[in-house]
């Protein structure tokens, strides 16, 4: 007997989305650290941000509540979602798929004016363990 596996369409996330037409106005020094199945930032910038997306290789979201001075963050890659609420391929031991390099990550928020920014942060690992 031969067992196929049926795989539909991901599970719809409310906040998948595409991503936006903004122009990066500058890189900030926060840094991204990427494991197989996380990331991890702190935010060593003088700035504090409210409720914003984060945004991975230009395609994958995921919306966070905020980010203070010094706070930082721990967040699971199958989180993040694209358009198509497909999640990013974080990889690990039983992954099925070959893992998705991270290579570009960015934070979208609203600057002093309240207009949206999309704001380039640093990535350290983007392989994966």
């Amino acid at each position: 007997v031969v067992l196929t596996a049926c795989s539909g369409p991901p599970p719809a996330v409310d906040y998948a989305r595409t991503y936006p037409t903004l122009k990066q106005r500058d890189t900030l020094n926060i840094q991204v650290f990427r494991s197989a199945k996380h990331i991890e930032m702190t935010n060593t910038t003088a700035r504090a941000f409210g409720l914003s997306t984060l945004w991975l290789n230009a395609r994958f979201s995921r919306p966070i509540t905020g980010l203070g001075v010094g706070e930082s963050l721990r967040l699971p890659l199958e989180e993040f979602r694209d358009e198509f609420s497909e999640a990013f391929r974080g990889g690990g031991f039983f992954a099925s798929e070959v893992p998705e390099r991270l290579v570009l990550a960015q934070i979208e928020t609203l600057n002093a004016d309240h207009k949206p920014e999309l704001l380039g942060l640093v990535v350290v690992g983007g392989e994966g363990e």
